[in-house]
C-alpha cells in the first residue's frame, strides 16, 4: 500500500539531461519551474557521459553509477556511446526506482549534497527530461521502466515527430518535439521548452493536490481488501459489442469489479502486460488476442513476443480467448507488402479495407496454427493452470468473420481451434468450444461465468 499523503504537498519533480550538451537548456527549465512553482522541489539527475559541475545538479553520473552498482563503477567516459547508454539507463532506471519506492523522511531541496540525499526520499510528482537522438532513448527508457502510470512523464525531444512508439512503449509518456535541435537557447526553442516547463509545473501541482496522486503503483490510498477487484479486459473495434457485454456484466452486483479495457493495438496490449507483472490486477479477460495474429503474420499492431506471458506468471485468473485473430493489420492498402497484396489479387489471400488508415489481412490456416502454438506455449509455462480457461466462439471470431462475413474461413478457425486444443492437452489448462460468435450476448455470460469459477480457486 502506498504512503499516505496530504493534499497540497509541495511538488516534487525530477529533470533528467545529459548535463554535458544539455546543461544551457535544462537550466532554462528549472529556472521556469522554479519561477511556476516557487514551492516545488526539484531535483536534476545528470545522465551525460562527462561530468559536468554546476550547483544545480542533484545526482551526478558518478554517483549514479556508484550507488546503483555491487560492481567497481566504469568510467562512463571511455565507453562506446552504446554501453554507456546501457549503462546510465540501468542506474537511473534504479535510482529513481529507490525514489519511488523508499518512504520519505524529509524534504529535498533543490542542490542538495548528494550523500544527504540518499537518505531523503520525498515522493515524486512528476518527472521532465530533454534529449538528442541519444539523450531521448535514455530519458524514455528510464521512464517506462521506473516511472509508474499517473506520475506525470513529459519528454522534449527533437525525435518526437514521426514513429515515436519506440519512446512511448506502453506508458503515458507525454512527448513535446522541440522544433529546432536542442543546442543552444533561442527565441524557439526558449517557446518550446517554457510551454514543457509549464506544462510538467502545472501537471505536477494537480497531481500533488489531488488525493489520489501517490508516488507508487497503488493510487487510491484504499487498502488491498477495501477496494473493488481490478480486472483487465482487451477489446478490438470487431470485438467491441462482446468485450462491452462483459463489462456491463462484471461491473454490476454481485461482482461489482473495476473493469480496465485495453485497446489491442500493440502498446495497448503492452501496457496490459506490464501493468498486470506489476501487480495492478485481480484477473485477466484477455478476450481479443488479435496482437498475436500480428505478431506471426508480421502486421503493424503486434505487442512483441512476451505477449500472454503476466499473467500466467503471476497465477492470476485468466479467462482467454481469440478475439480478432481471424486478421493481421496493416496501414493503407498501399501499406500492405508487395507478395500478399499480389496473393490477394490472385485470388489465394483475402484483404479487407476496414477503414482508409487501415487493411486487414485475413490469416491462413497455417498462420492461426502458429497463432495457437504461439498461445499454447505462453499458457503452458502458466504458473497456475487450474486459474486458467481457454474458451473458443466457433461460429465467429470478429465481427467480420462470422457466416457470411468477408474474413468466414472455417478451415483457419479449425486450425487455431486444433492447435489449442491439442497443444494444451495434459497440461491442466480446460478448453471449451461454444458454438456462436464472439460478440454474441451468451458468450460474454459463458465468459463472466468462467471468471467466476477461476476466481473461486484459492
Amino acid at each position: 500500500m502506498s504512503e499516505s499523503r496530504t493534499p497540497g504537498e509541495r511538488p516534487h519533480i525530477i529533470l533528467l539531461a545529459t548535463c554535458d550538451t544539455k546543461m544551457e537548456e535544462i537550466t532554462f527549465v528549472h529556472n521556469r519551474l522554479s519561477t511556476l512553482n516557487p514551492d516545488s522541489r526539484l531535483t536534476l539527475i545528470d545522465i551525460g557521459r562527462t561530468a559536468v559541475s554546476n550547483p544545480l545538479i542533484t545526482v551526478s553520473p558518478d554517483h549514479l553509477v556508484r550507488t546503483t552498482s555491487s560492481k567497481p563503477p566504469p568510467d562512463l567516459a571511455s565507453q562506446t556511446r552504446a554501453a554507456y547508454s546501457k549503462t546510465i539507463t540501468s542506474a537511473a532506471t534504479s535510482y529513481i526506482r529507490a525514489q519511488l519506492g523508499n518512504p520519505r523522511t524529509s524534504s529535498q531541496t533543490s542542490g542538495q549534497d548528494e550523500n544527504d540525499s540518499r537518505s531523503h526520499h520525498p515522493p515524486v510528482h512528476g518527472i521532465i527530461g530533454i534529449g538528442g537522438s541519444t539523450g531521448s532513448s535514455i530519458v524514455a527508457a528510464v521512464m517506462r521502466a521506473a516511472v509508474p502510470i499517473g506520475v506525470p512523464k513529459l519528454l522534449v525531444s527533437t525525435m518526437a515527430s514521426g514513429d515515436v512508439g519506440h519512446l512511448v512503449g506502453g506508458v503515458d509518456l507525454t512527448l513535446m518535439y522541440s522544433v529546432v535541435d536542442i543546442a543552444g537557447l533561442n527565441f524557439l526553442s526558449e517557446r518550446v521548452l517554457g510551454n514543457a516547463a509549464a506544462a510538467m509545473a502545472g501537471m505536477a501541482r494537480a497531481y500533488a493536490s489531488s488525493s489520489t496522486g501517490s508516488s507508487t503503483f497503488q493510487t487510491d490510498g484504499a487498502p488491498q481488501q477495501q477496494r473493488k477487484q481490478r480486472i483487465a479486459l482487451t477489446m478490438f473495434g470487431v470485438t467491441t459489442p462482446g468485450a462491452d457485454r462483459i463489462r456491463a456484466l462484471l461491473t454490476r452486483a454481485p461482482h461489482g469489479a473495476e473493469v480496465v479495457v485495453f485497446h489491442a493495438t500493440g502498446a495497448g496490449g503492452r501496457a496490459m502486460e506490464a501493468l498486470v507483472a506489476a501487480g495492478e490486477f485481480d484477473a485477466v479477460v484477455d478476450l481479443t488476442t488479435t496482437e498475436v495474429a500480428d505478431e506471426v503474420g508480421g502486421g503493424v499492431l503486434s505487442a512483441g513476443p512476451d505477449r500472454l506471458a503476466a499473467a500466467g506468471a503471476a497465477g492470476l485468473p485468466l479467462v482467454l480467448s481469440v478475439g480478432a485473430c481471424d486478421m493481421v493489420n496493416f496501414g493503407p492498402r498501399p501499406s500492405v507488402p508487395a507478395a500478399l497484396a499480389r496473393e490477394a489479387e490472385a485470388g489465394r489471400r483475402t484483404l479487407h479495407e476496414h477503414n482508409a488508415a487501415v487493411t486487414l489481412l485475413r490469416t491462413s490456416a497455417d498462420e492461426s496454427r502458429r497463432v495457437a502454438e504461439f498461445m499454447v506455449e505462453k499458457l503452458r509455462a502458466s504458473r497456475r493452470p487450474d486459474r486458467v480457461r481457454v474458451l473458443l466462439p466457433t461460429e465467429g471470431i470478429s465481427m467480420i468473420s462470422g457466416k457470411g462475413g468477408p474474413f468466414e474461413d472455417r478451415a483457419a478457425d479449425e486450425a487455431l481451434f486444433r492447435g489449442l486444443e491439442e497443444g494444451l492437452e495434459g497440461s491442466g489448462i480446460r478448453v471449451e468450444r461454444h458454438a456462436v460468435e464472439i460478440n454474441d450476448p451468451v458468450f460474454a455470460e459463458k465468459v463472466v461465468e468462467a471468471l467466476v469459477g477461476l476466481q473461486s480457486i484459492s
